[in-house]
């Protein structure tokens, strides 16, 4: 019987990053899905589909423009799916505001993270996600004047 030497197990290419991308940015998700889903089950779930779907195509995500920006999408996009439309107390902001505005909204003025941690986390400039705060904020009081 011939033996042939064991070769070891590769591990996926980047996974380390993918960890690191997970474990600082999880939290995050999991408050916004929360907070627009209002179920913490849901919520979790909707991360961890996410997440998962992410995992599989890590190394084409890293190559776009912008990985923060389109895992960002992804996670806008699934609470939107889960919440059904429905506008509940974050869903008041999706149903007047851009999804941009929106989130930056929710980010910053529900969930009180910083503007410059809200920009990272939906892949945006500082300056940009500044602007979009602004005219958020501008619009909804043009809403609140009617």
């Amino acid at each position: 019987m011939i033996s042939h030497p064991r070769r070891p197990l590769r591990r996926p290419l980047f996974r380390l990053e993918f960890a690191a991308f997970c474990e600082a940015n999880q939290e995050a998700y999991l408050r916004y899905a929360e907070e627009r889903i209002e179920d913490p089950a849901e919520a979790k779930r909707c991360v961890d589909t996410v997440l998962s779907a992410l995992e599989t195509r890590w190394i084409a995500v890293l190559g776009s423009d912008c990985p923060a920006a389109q895992v960002w999408r992804d996670l806008r996009s699934e609470t939107g799916y889960r919440t059904g439309g429905s506008a509940g107390r974050a869903g008041k902001f999706h149903a007047v505001l851009a999804d941009d505005q929106a989130d930056i909204m929710l980010l910053h003025h529900r969930l009180r993270l910083p503007v410059d941690r809200a920009a990272r986390l939906m892949g945006l400039a500082d300056h940009d996600a500044r602007a979009l705060l602004r005219g958020a904020e501008r619009n909804l009081g043009s809403l609140r004047d009617r």
